[in-house]
């Protein structure tokens, strides 16, 4: 199954307790939620970039109209 560093030292997760081993499991899937969300908030930073970007064309765009 592999092996898990804790405090610096090597264990093989096939040697651990059962118990252990369902913990080793529920990190790997919160680890998994996390790396999801923080690609999902990466994703939301770029929009939320577009729309202050495009915030800013609409407002350039209008002082040039003079309809300020």
């Amino acid at each position: 199954m592999g092996t898990i560093k804790i405090d610096d030292v090597e264990h093989q997760i096939d040697d651990l307790t059962d118990v252990v081993k369902i913990k080793v499991s529920r990190m790997h899937e919160i680890q998994n939620q996390m790396n999801a969300m923080n690609r999902e908030l990466a994703e939301l930073q770029v929009v939320f970039q577009a729309y202050v970007n495009a915030i800013r064309d609409d407002m350039k765009a209008s002082e040039g109209d003079g309809d300020s």
